[in-house]
């Protein structure tokens, strides 16, 4: 649920192929047999279960691959179009949805957080703009602590409710808003929450009914369930025996508008697009919510705007969640999209997606990236 991945390019600790070639052969034969190479030694180099990687540049062509297990119980191999959870990529559904609110006056992006969460501590003094742009000055209750705690208890009964009032108990942590942007699921945790309490309507099928449908995202839901449909299953390595864990079955519940959402490759191609360069908003609000401010100290490249991540020339999101981590990434230059899943996310939170996001993105579009 922290893009942690984004300090790596900074510091340098991502190594890439050398660019494979421009627009004319970029999905030639000989290189989509380097990029093949490239996520299998990835797979091999990291222990990872298993990979699926989609990549589209209109004109040019489109690279499609799957690789490794589903299960590894049974040895199943992946296929392509199985479901797995988006984790933060859920943020940039949340926002939207807001967003279309704003459009229809039916809430402010300047309202104060206090209109929903009059108890809430210091909720006069931040607005809606403050916890789309991560600029609240609010503690996470998602922290190290909670994860470590959520690992060891995927099956809790914790609500987003329960975080929000966790959140309230951190108070003294609390520093002025607007000031500096700090990555926070507590935001998005209380974005989510607000979208109900305006709109009167669960948060599943006011998502459905404004985001899903209308972009025929068929395989894209909110659960509220702990299973995951279909049969890939997310794994968590455990450092002590180095054998995995199966962390399919877990509570979507506590992450909430951070991070529940569950998806697959197609329909994320659909909304990397309609995120960056979509029609669901007025254009004045997409070009709002496209403007970006560096996101932390140690983030490197990264800039935040409201639900989306600006990565270098790219535009999008990332997620992590036990078991799965994603990339969701739309280069405006080339109306190219890449969607990027890996069947294992462990205790620690560390991406297992954002390297090989920087090495397929470095080797397909050697011109655009600064990494």
């Amino acid at each position: 649920m922290i893009p942690r991945w984004a300090a790596l390019a900074a510091a340098g600790l991502v190594c890439c192929w050398a660019g494979l070639a421009h627009a004319a052969d970029r999905f030639s034969a000989d290189n989509i047999q380097k990029l093949d190479r490239i996520i299998a030694d990835e797979i091999k180099a990291e222990n990872l279960p298993s990979v699926v990687v989609g990549i589209w540049v209109p004109g040019e062509g489109r690279y499609v691959a799957s690789m490794g297990k589903a299960d590894l119980r049974t040895g199943r191999r992946r296929e392509p179009t199985e479901l797995f959870r988006i984790a933060s990529i859920t943020k940039t559904v949340i926002a939207t949805a807001i967003l279309q609110l704003a459009d229809e006056n039916r809430l402010s992006k300047w309202d104060k957080i206090s209109k929903w969460f009059p108890d809430f501590p210091h909720a006069d003094r931040i607005r809606v703009v403050d916890l789309l742009r991560m600029r609240s000055g609010l503690a996470d209750p998602l922290g190290q602590e909670f994860i470590e705690e959520y690992f060891q208890n995927r099956l809790t009964t914790l609500t987003p409710a329960d975080m929000i009032e966790r959140g309230a108990k951190l108070a003294d942590q609390f520093t002025p808003p607007n000031q500096t942007t700090q990555y926070n699921n507590l935001n998005y945790l209380m974005l989510g929450v607000i979208l109900e309490k305006v709109t009167g309507r669960r948060i599943d099928r006011l998502l459905a009914d404004r985001i899903f449908r209308p972009l025929g995202m068929k395989n894209s839901f909110y659960p509220q369930v702990p299973f995951l449909y279909g049969r890939l299953h997310g794994y968590s390595l455990d450092p002590d025996v180095g054998q995995f864990i199966d962390t399919t079955l877990l509570n979507p519940a506590p992450a909430g508008g951070a991070g529940a959402i569950v998806s697959n490759l197609t329909d994320l191609r659909i909304w990397a697009k309609e995120l960056c360069a979509g029609h669901l908003l007025k254009p004045a609000t997409q070009e709002a919510r496209l403007r970006t401010r560096t996101l932390g100290k140690r983030i490197g490249v990264a800039r935040y705007g409201e639900g989306v991540i600006k990565l270098g020339p790219f535009c999008g999101h990332n997620g992590t969640i036990f078991g799965f981590s994603s990339e969701m990434w739309y280069l405006p230059a080339l109306q190219a999209v890449m969607v990027i899943n890996v069947n294992r996310l462990d205790e620690d939170d560390v991406s297992q997606s954002g390297p090989l996001f920087f090495k397929l993105s470095k080797a397909l579009f050697p011109d655009h990236v600064p990494w």
